[in-house]
């Protein structure tokens, strides 16, 4: 079981990740993929704990990256999507919507100096936006 379950780990990361050293997944599998929940660690460090389905991250979870950046909320199909926040390592963080891996929708970015910049967000920029300093 655990030989299958590193066959796994190995098998998904390179179809999902590309080329990597080690993939840690520890989880629900159906059909030698990832389903249900589980918990990814890659090999830089980084680790998604969350919601599976056919192999890839769909519906909760948060994935933390190695250099402290965090992104908890929705997923589809391998792809932020839905309600999100996601922090920055400097501590800067984007509260809101998102479509296609991209900040879409209504969302404030909110910053570490106290400003924010809050509205409509179009394909990761700011598009009917207004800061507040």
């Amino acid at each position: 079981m655990k030989t299958l379950l590193l066959v796994i780990a190995i098998v998904c990361g390179n179809f999902f990740f590309g080329c990597s050293d080690k993939l840690d997944y520890v989880g629900d599998l159906n059909d030698g993929q990832p389903h249900g929940k589980g918990t990814l660690t890659y090999d830089d460090g980084s680790i998604y704990e969350g919601e599976w389905k056919d192999g890839k991250r769909s519906g909760k979870g948060v994935m933390t990256f190695e250099d402290g950046r965090k992104y908890e909320g929705e997923w589809k199909d391998d792809k932020k999507e839905g309600q999100g926040i996601y922090t920055w390592s400097n501590g800067d963080k984007y509260e809101g919507e998102w479509k296609d891996n991209k900040k879409h929708g209504q969302g404030v970015l909110l910053y570490i100096n106290g400003s924010k910049l809050e509205g409509v967000f179009r394909k990761d920029n700011p598009w009917n936006t207004t800061l507040e300093e």
